[in-house]
């Protein structure tokens, strides 16, 4: 008896039974023809899609404990991605397939017990089909000659069950199915992208000292509530910069409000983690949104795609947040960022009990995941760190230590370089 699977450029023969030893055979001949160069690549958009889909997919079955790994390699894969799109590598897919698949498959077959019997046989095959092509595929990368071609990923994932969703089709369409796997709850502010974007042109939202002092508004008084229509036009001019900062200052404290509220994180971290919403802007843009480009409005961004005031990048956090609201909206950008934080403050700092190893903080703890995934959690405490990161977590705690000192406006020094 034989089941067979079709997978990409060849066919696997999963044995079971009678003819067993021949079909083993005939798998590691036809599983060879993965390992060819022929069909065109799949590019990283088809590879990112196809995880979120296999990713959404395990989710369903999946127990409480393997959804949370499943969520873990899954970050740790989109992080993965840029860093591999920023190095320039020529095709990181065959990469981003193997590891992720050393990842995911233990988790995977974690799950088989607690799933029915067909949901069981479909990951089973899904399973075999991923170890032979990893298999193989290992051997042909270090050849020099492994690549993944669209097929081969269609192939793997109709094992899951076939369904009207394209598994390769990319979309920057927000995904609440996504969002609730990972452990995203609650609405997120309906973004409101500034209309100066469209425009591409500047104007100065800043009310003039005479009108001020006519009307009798203070400095403070001005400052008083963030002004979301000023502040998503604004590039504030040296004279501006303190009425511009005490204005983010207070959308930080509103987006930090927000997100306690609805994520309910317990009283004793309230502080700390306000604390570390103002560094995390200081440190990933000195609490700006936009920039000038002449007379134009651009949102602060990276060549890798981190944008705006929390450099949220937008291929690791696809699906999850709105694109326009990132790159237009200070305070949906804002929000996402805060959030983000929460996520990895609550779910994983505070869990993890990270303030309890030698060494160990719960803020540089939660940006060190915040700037590098799940699993550069520990890093800052590294005995051997990597020189480029330990500049990064040591930037950060220079600035926490100042934020927590009650010196959060000293983010004003960046202004002076």
């Amino acid at each position: 008896m034989k089941i067979i699977v079709a997978l990409a450029a060849g066919v696997v023969l999963v044995a079971t039974g009678i003819g067993a030893q021949e079909a083993s055979k005939q798998t590691k001949v036809q599983m060879a023809a993965l390992a060819l160069p022929t069909g065109v690549r799949a590019d990283w958009q088809q590879w990112d899609s196809f995880l979120t889909f296999v990713t959404k997919r395990l989710g369903q079955d999946f127990g409480a404990d393997q959804r949370e790994q499943l969520g873990d390699a899954f970050l740790d894969a989109r992080y993965q991605l840029v860093r591999a799109l920023a190095s320039g590598i020529s095709d990181p897919v065959p990469q981003l397939f193997l590891d992720t698949w050393n990842r995911l498959s233990p988790i995977l077959k974690q799950a088989l017990p607690g799933v029915s019997q067909q949901t069981a046989s479909q990951y089973t095959s899904f399973a075999t089909a991923m170890d032979a092509a990893a298999s193989v595929g290992d051997i042909a990368r270090r050849l020099g000659f492994f690549r993944i071609t669209p097929d081969t990923l269609r192939g793997a994932a109709n094992l899951l069950g076939q369904t009207n969703v394209d598994p390769l089709a990319y979309t920057i369409d927000m995904d609440s199915e996504l969002r609730s796997l990972l452990g995203f709850t609650g609405e997120l502010p309906t973004p409101r992208p500034s209309p100066a974007l469209e425009r591409s042109r500047l104007r100065n939202p800043r009310v003039p000292d005479r009108i001020r002092t006519a009307f009798g508004l203070s400095a403070l008084a001005y400052a008083a509530e963030p002004d979301l229509t000023r502040l998503n036009q604004w590039v504030p001019d040296a004279p501006e910069l303190d009425d511009y900062l005490g204005e983010v200052r207070e959308l930080l404290d509103d987006v930090s409000d927000r997100v306690m509220t609805k994520t309910k994180l317990p009283a004793e971290h309230q502080s700390l983690y306000r604390q570390i919403v103002f560094a995390a802007a200081w440190q990933e843009s000195c609490w700006r949104q936009f920039i000038k480009k002449g007379t134009k409005l651009a949102p602060l961004a990276s060549a890798t795609g981190d944008v705006g005031l929390m450099q949220v990048n937008r291929n690791t956090w696809r699906g999850l947040y709105d694109v326009k609201g990132l790159n237009g909206d200070i305070g949906y950008n804002g929000h996402a960022g805060a959030e983000i934080l929460q996520y990895y403050l609550a779910r994983y700092a505070i869990r993890k009990k990270e303030h309890q190893q030698p060494g160990g903080n719960l803020a540089r703890a939660t940006y060190a995941a915040y700037n590098g995934g799940p699993s550069h959690l520990g890093r800052y405490r590294s005995t051997k760190p990597v020189p480029a990161l330990k500049k990064v977590d040591d930037a950060f705690w220079a600035k926490f230590q100042s934020v927590s000192s009650g010196q959060e406006l000293a983010v004003k020094s960046c202004y002076g370089r």
